[in-house]
Order: C-alpha cells, then structure tokens, then sequence
C-alpha cells in the first residue's frame, strides 16, 4: 500500500512556521528544531477537488430598486407655478425684478439642489423633464413681466437647468431601467384643470393666522365646478361637518379614504357606489373658508398623506403661469 502522503501546508501558515522555526533555533542555539517543538500546529489543506460548503449568503436574484428619498418634486413645482401666477398679476410690469419673486426662485433652487442630490435611481427622467420644463418656462415669463433676474439669480437657475439637464441625458444614456419608475396613480383628478393653492403639511392658517397642519391640498376653482370622485368606492358620508362645511367621504379598497369639502352642494348620499370621475358635488365656499375651492383629503391606516403623491400629474398644465 502507498504511504499517504503528508498534509500540505497553506503558505501564510507555512512562511509563519518557519520563521518562527528559525528564531526559536536561534535562540536555543539549534541548527533545527520540529515544528511540534516549536509549538506549531499545521491546519492541513483540503484536497483538490474537495467539495466546497455552501456559502452562508447567496447572491439575490435580482437587485431591488431604491425608494425616492422623499416625496416628488411635482409638487414643489406646482406650488412654486400658482405662487409665481398670483405675482405676475398684482405686480404691474416693465419694474425692476420684485424682491418677493427673487427669495421665492432661491427657494426653489435650494429645493432643485436638494432634490439633486438623491442618486440616480431615486431621480425618475419623467420628474427631471418636467423639473426643467417648469424651472425653464417660468423663468421666462418671470423676464417678460419683470425684465431680467439679478445676476447672481440668473447664475443660480441656469446652473439648476445644466444640472437638471445633466441629470436627464444620463438617465437617458443608462436607460429607464436604473430608474425608479413611477406607479400608475392611484387617484385621479376631482377637478380637472384646477390650480393649486395650498399643499399639504403646516402653514400659515389663513383665517386665524396660526401655524397649523394642513391635512388636504387644495385646488383653486369657479363655485359650481362638478368635483368627481378621485376612484371607484362608496360613499359613507355626505353631509355638513363643523370646518369642512358641506363634505362628501368615500371609502376605496386598500383602506383608502378621500374627502371633498367646502361644497356648495352635494349630488351622492351615503351608500352609494360610485366610480372614478362620477360626480360627487360642487364647489363651493362652505365652512371655514375664504373663497371658493375644494379641500382634498386622503387618508390611509387612519393617517392623512399627502394627495399629491397618489395623483396623476395634469395639475402642472393647468398651473403654468401668463
């Protein structure tokens, strides 16, 4: 029978043991010395061809996606395009750049610059088009009424623009797939063509001048627009509520809850079924309200989110200022 062979050592065992070899047969005045005297143990290496055990660990099939670190920025831009509206028309034209317009646009390149700092995947090339388009056609109307921006302004949106636009062609070049896509809204439009006038989160009350949390969006329009309803559900209150005057709920699946309020009349009673578009009722100025518009809730798991997430994106259309 053949003598086995003797277990191979691994190299940084092997270097290690005869170093350690040498000094100790230094120092015990030794031309050699065993490595069982030298107080080393060898770990034999496994034959080649030795099956491996699996790892701890396997590789994921796929790798997820990131989730945006933050609510999108059509909303941002919306509330930027109505507040930029109401100043073009009480400011008369052909006056030097207002104060008020410049702080607004700082504002929102601060946000632009925030927002750009998410990674690519948290950037959908939907979101960059529509960013630059809104940054690129208010900055234009704002130069017909007011005539050109300050220069270090001017400095600020333009380099937005080439960030916005760098952003956009590198999305391009790597294709959609890196991107985030967006889900199909969930919720449609109540109002079609509607401008924003307030976004959810704390503000300034209007009435009483406190800071409050402003639990709806809502959406400027002519008393007697047709609010429809925002998805298919059934409608489990119509009637007045203290605030909210005259306000129509309707629960969707998914424990999903939308509010229309401040109506001038309401066209459901509860127990109806209703599907998305049907109307639900008018606008009005019930309740505490200083003119006429509709005050969009929704609510999910007994907390209100913000609409603007949950809608399409016409809104931007119908905001875009003259």
């Amino acid at each position: 029978m053949a003598e086995a062979s003797p277990p191979r050592m691994r190299p940084s065992i092997r270097l290690l043991g005869l170093l350690c070899l040498a000094a100790a047969a230094c120092s015990h005045g030794k031309s050699s010395m065993s490595f069982q005297e030298a107080g080393i143990l060898l770990e034999p290496m496994e034959p080649e061809g030795a099956p491996r055990p699996p790892a701890k660990e396997v590789a994921p099939l796929k790798v997820p996606s990131e989730t945006p670190l933050g609510p999108p920025m059509d909303g941002t831009l919306a509330r930027f395009g109505a507040e930029a509206r109401l100043r073009r028309q009480r400011t008369p034209a052909g006056q030097e750049f207002p104060a008020e317009a410049a702080a607004a646009w700082h504002r929102l390149v601060d946000d632009l610059e925030r927002y750009l700092l998410r990674s690519l995947p948290q950037t959908p090339l939907l979101e960059l088009v529509r960013a630059r388009t809104t940054v690129e056609a208010e900055m234009e109307y704002d130069r017909r009424r007011f005539g050109d921006p300050p220069p270090d302004l001017s400095a600020r949106v333009a380099a937005a623009v080439g960030r916005l636009g760098a952003r956009t062609a590198a999305a391009r070049a790597l294709g959609q797939g890196l991107a985030v896509r967006t889900p199909p809204a969930r919720l449609q439009w109540p109002i079609e063509s509607a401008g924003l006038s307030s976004t959810f989160g704390l503000r300034l009350h209007p009435l009483d001048g406190l800071r409050r949390m402003h639990y709806g969006i809502d959406l400027a329009a002519r008393p007697g627009r047709v609010v429809t309803a925002a998805a298919a559900g059934w409608v489990v209150h119509a009637a007045w509520t203290q605030g909210y005057g005259l306000m129509v709920e309707v629960r969707h699946d998914g424990d999903l809850t939308t509010r229309y309020s401040h109506l001038s009349r309401v066209l459901c009673a509860p127990g109806d079924a209703v599907e998305p578009g049907q109307a639900l009722g008018l606008v009005g100025a019930t309740g505490k309200a200083t003119g006429p518009h509709l005050h969009f809730e929704v609510w999910s798991g007994g907390r209100a989110r913000d609409p603007l997430a949950l809608l399409g994106a016409p809104l931007l259309a119908g905001n875009a200022g003259y």
